[in-house]
């Protein structure tokens, strides 16, 4: 009979514990086990046998793609930041595994937010933590300060007649008094960093355009009188909706901060804000004085 495939050097040695393996295997499934000692007297059958089981595993039963996986961290672990990954097909080449493998490999990587795949660069080493000091100013500003570029998408700047109580409570809306709401996705080198949306006194703005709004609207706000130099903050983590899933490019397991800003310019309430940070890519730190 010919042989089915070609067994490696050494692997006679283990095939006693590979075959009681798949004895084993077999009998959770409730097949039929007599069959087996058949292979010892086909050697081209167990050869065969013996290549299926080193292409589905390791040596040590560990599933090919965890291997991988865990030589991919390595690799990746000694890239700087933002550096791209070698290409699937040279890595599934140079391992002698299939492209798919490098795929789950990768993904698993990214579920630890270790790697990002952005369209058009491919697959990265994740940037570190943005620092990020909770403190009343620009976040425009904030982002320069680390040496990267913002940009702003705008999402929405519309009268809101029916904001949420714990917003019209604050800036004290009423019918007679209505808020502006304004929605924008912030970036720090094209990478998403935070979901924001705004509340003002839409008195207060009424030549507030999407012109300002592309930018820092705490640079809009100060020439008028309405710079905010008071306020509270806090901060929640969870998990995102599928809304934030796909404005901040993050898996849906991957944990976000919600912050809720309270600001005032001269003791007059000018901002009720909410953002969300994707915990993998922010790192909010707090400036702390003797009490």
């Amino acid at each position: 009979m010919r042989a089915l495939g070609v067994c490696p050097a050494g692997m006679s040695a283990r095939l006693p514990r590979l075959l009681a393996d798949e004895r084993r295997r077999l009998q959770t499934r409730r097949l039929h086990l007599n069959q087996l000692p058949v292979l010892w007297l086909f050697p081209g059958v167990l050869e065969g046998f013996c290549g299926m089981m080193v292409a589905m595993t390791t040596s040590t039963g560990i599933a090919k793609h965890v291997v991988i996986r865990d030589r991919l961290r390595e690799i990746v672990l000694q890239l700087a930041p933002g550096e791209p990954l070698p290409a699937e097909r040279q890595l599934a080449e140079q391992w002698g595994v299939a492209r798919m493998t490098v795929r789950q490999a990768i993904a698993a990587l990214a579920r630890e937010g270790l790697v990002r795949s952005i369209h058009g660069r491919g697959n990265l080493r994740s940037p570190e933590p943005l620092q990020l000091r909770v403190r009343l100013g620009s976040f425009a500003d904030a982002v320069r300060e680390h040496d990267l570029e913002p940009t702003t998408r705008l999402l929405e700047c519309t009268v809101d007649a029916d904001p949420p109580e714990p917003v019209a409570r604050f800036l004290g809306l009423d019918a007679d008094n209505l808020a502006m709401r304004v929605r924008r996705l912030r970036f720090g080198n094209g990478v998403p960093l935070a979901l924001e949306r705004t509340w003002l006194p839409a008195a207060l703005v009424p030549d507030l355009t999407d012109q300002e709004l592309s930018g820092s609207l705490y640079h809009y706000l100060a020439p008028r009188g309405l710079l905010p130099d008071s306020g509270e903050e806090s901060v929640v983590a969870g998990l995102p909706d599928k809304h934030e899933v796909e404005l901040l490019d993050i898996a849906s397991s991957r944990p976000v901060l919600r912050l809720v800003r309270k600001a005032l310019a001269a003791g007059r309430p000018i901002e009720y804000a909410e953002a969300v940070f994707p915990a993998d890519r922010c790192e909010l730190w707090f400036p702390l004085q003797p009490s």
